[in-house]
């Protein structure tokens, strides 16, 4: 975030030295072009290495973001999501529910409180299809489908298109339906072939 304060204005810097140089290109002489065109050069080159990592990480997100980007509960979780998963150990629901909304309190931007939460809910309750549309925003694909079911086969909601492929992809194959069998083709017997003539002309051994 903070390298935004040094790209803008180092490439606003840039392209204003470029648009100055091209004015009074007619007046330079012949030194001064080799000193504009290694400058240009040395400014492409910073410019690529300012502006190569955004670039990429536009160009991979639709491909990574839904492997990499707030995907599940974290590796290491807080004291209050432990507590979260001991009583839920317990079957102690309703106080899971009450910690699940403390921590979506204190970390409204992760998944991490819809997905404790879809825990301990009762099956088919409004509460359950609140938290099954917070999941559905994420990017995680195995959790999209998780609450793509709960919605589409206990409430009848059909979710929206999801703003990653990967996720609309997943979707299609959990719905496609399965090919049907194909039909058998009844072959007739073969009749079987006839026995040879014998050459009489043909004299074996012993005959």
């Amino acid at each position: 975030m903070a390298l935004i304060f040094i790209r803008i204005p180092l490439t606003l810097l840039f392209g204003y030295a470029l648009a100055k140089a091209l004015v009074r290109c007619p007046e330079l002489s012949g030194g001064d072009m080799v000193f504009l065109l290694g400058f240009t050069l040395l400014g492409a080159v910073i410019m690529s290495l300012v502006w190569a990592p955004v670039i990429g990480e536009k160009l991979s997100d639709p491909l990574t973001s839904a492997l990499n980007q707030e995907t599940s509960l974290p590796p290491q979780a807080n004291r209050l999501v432990q507590w979260i998963g001991a009583l839920q150990r317990r079957r102690w629901h309703r106080l899971a529910l009450l910690l699940v909304f403390v921590e979506g309190i204190r970390h409204p931007t992760q998944p991490q409180p819809a997905l404790l939460g879809l825990r301990s809910v009762r099956p088919g309750s409004f509460l359950e299809r609140c938290l099954a549309r917070e999941v559905y925003k994420y990017n995680n694909i195995q959790n999209c489908l998780c609450a793509y079911k709960i919605l589409t086969e206990r409430h009848g909601v059909s979710p929206p298109v999801h703003q990653h492929p990967e996720v609309n992809l997943a979707i299609m194959g959990l719905n496609r339906q399965p090919l049907a069998e194909p039909a058998k083709l009844q072959l007739k017997r073969p009749v079987p072939p006839s026995p040879p003539e014998r050459n009489r002309r043909i004299k074996l051994f012993g005959e």
